[in-house]
This record gives C-alpha cells, structure tokens and sequence, in this order.
C-alpha cells in the first residue's frame, strides 16, 4: 500500500474547520511511518478564518475560483499592453470575487477573503497558493493598483527600469513572510486563548466567593437557629 504522502495529508487537513485542524495534525504526524514525514506534518499551521474561508472555496466552488484566476491572467496582460477592456476586466473581477465570498461573514472576515481573491488574480504565485487551497492566513497584493494606469513616457525620456529582484530570493522572502506571518497569527490566538482563560478564572473565582460568602452567613443563621431551639429545649425540660 503506497504511504499518503505531505501533500495529501495537507490538503485533508486545510479542508478541516480551524477548531478541528490541530488535533487532527497532530494525530497524523504521529501516524507517520518515519520521522521527517511526521515533521513535515507537525509544522503545518493552523489557518486562521479568512484563510479556512477561502481553501473552502477551492473545493466546494473550484470552477469558479478557476474562473477568477483565468480572469486574473487576462487582466495582468491587458494591463501589459497585451489587448483588452482593462476596465471590463476589472469589473468583471469585482462582480466574481463578490459571487464568491460569503454572506454574512463578519467584516474583518469579510475583508481578507476579498483581499486575498483580489490578490490571486493579480500574480501567477499568489494564484498558484489559493488554488493549493493550503493557506494559512490571507493574502494581500499591493503593487496591482499601479499597474491599472500604465506610466506615460516620452522618446526623449525613457523611464529607468528597475532592477528584478532574484526569483530565488523572492520566493524565499515570501515564504518567510508567510511563514513569519502564520507564527504570529498562532500566538496571537494562544493569546486571545489565554486572557479568555484568565477571564473565565476570574469569573468563576468571584462566583466561588460569593458562594464562599452566602455559605457563611447560612451557616451563621443555622448555628443561631440551633442555638435558639437548644436553649428552647433546656427551658421545656427545667419546667
């Protein structure tokens, strides 16, 4: 029987809600057959909502979301010099990213899954990380405004072009980006965890003391009650 391998295991996990994903990594990094496999598993990231929200999308709406990406392609050419309606283009994109996220997400929510839709169609790599449907937390792409409105230049003046970055050491930057990015997220939620924890802690020790306290008093009144009805009883026995 061929063992599952990482990606497999990645794309049953980022199909799980949040709240069910760490135990369920955990459970199979221990299931793994050999130690590099089972770490490679134990280091995916928990994704936060937005994120959940659209690797969701990728696998109960795939067609559409292909659709946007196409969509994305044509609009990076138009926006290129490469023909086409950028501006039909860019309405195009609006009304299909607002077909595909969600009613009645909260606003926040609402915001990143939109963003990171938006980011998708406006770079090959970030298109290529939604459609995995293996994120972690949301994406955002700055640069895809500036290239709406194509610079004007004269012969006399042409612009410097600046230099590109190594692919290389693109990618690796973005995967530390994304990497440093999904810690944070993490900790911030084991922190959100713990004031909630505190607060509970909190609310349960005043519950106990005010029982502590109405306890007391009970116990106060049936002494005094106890106390009346022994002297009552000395009183009957002496007549």
């Amino acid at each position: 029987m061929k063992p599952v391998g990482v990606d497999e295991i990645a794309d049953e996990l980022y199909g799980l809600p949040p709240d069910e994903f760490t135990k369920a990594r955990d459970d199979a990094a221990r299931a793994a057959t050999d130690p590099v496999t089972a770490k490679a598993i134990k280091a995916l990231r928990k994704p936060t909502v937005p994120a959940h929200v659209v690797n969701r999308l990728v696998r109960e709406r795939p067609v559409d979301v292909d659709e946007l990406l196409a969509l994305g392609e044509q609009l990076r050419a138009a926006m290129a010099g490469g023909g086409g309606d950028v501006r039909q283009l860019t309405e195009h994109r609006r009304a299909l990213v607002g077909s595909l996220v969600p009613a009645g997400l909260p606003a926040a929510v609402q915001s990143d899954v939109t963003a990171t839709l938006e980011a998708a169609t406006a770079d090959p790599e970030l298109a290529a990380a939604v459609r995995a449907g293996h994120l972690v937390k949301p994406l955002r792409y700055t640069g895809f405004g500036g290239m709406a409105t194509p610079p004007t230049t004269t012969k006399s003046t042409p612009p410097s072009k600046p230099a590109k970055a190594d692919p290389k050491e693109l990618d690796a930057a973005r995967r530390r980006v994304l990497d440093l990015a999904g810690t944070a997220d993490d900790a911030q939620r084991r922190y959100e965890a713990a004031v909630r924890a505190v607060v509970d802690a909190r609310e349960q020790l005043e519950a106990a003391e005010a029982e502590r306290a109405e306890a007391h008093r009970a116990a106060k009144a049936a002494h005094a009650e106890a106390e009346k009805a022994r002297r009552e009883l000395g009183r009957l026995e002496r007549s």
